[in-house]
């Protein structure tokens, strides 16, 4: 004896035609994350450089830079590494 299960229609698989109707929304949720990731990355690129740039010299001595490299390293725009 076989038993036949129902699912409401949030549960069911999709159809062949509603293939594309389905997977558009995950693509979209995926670039999306990763335009906020690039945005965050890039966020945390500008953060790292302003610090870098209130370092002391004596810091950056210890860090094996000099004043040029830090100047060399923030005057690139954020999206260059």
């Amino acid at each position: 004896m076989s038993t036949t299960r129902t699912y409401p229609a949030t549960l069911a698989v999709p159809a062949a035609r509603d293939a594309h109707a389905v997977s558009e929304p995950i693509r979209l949720r995926d670039f999306v994350a990763a335009v906020i990731e690039q945005v965050l990355v890039w966020h945390e690129r500008v953060r790292q450089r302003r610090q870098l740039q209130s370092l002391s010299d004596h810091m950056l001595r210890d860090l094996g830079l000099g004043r040029a490299d830090v100047e060399a390293e923030s005057s690139k725009p954020f999206w260059r590494l």
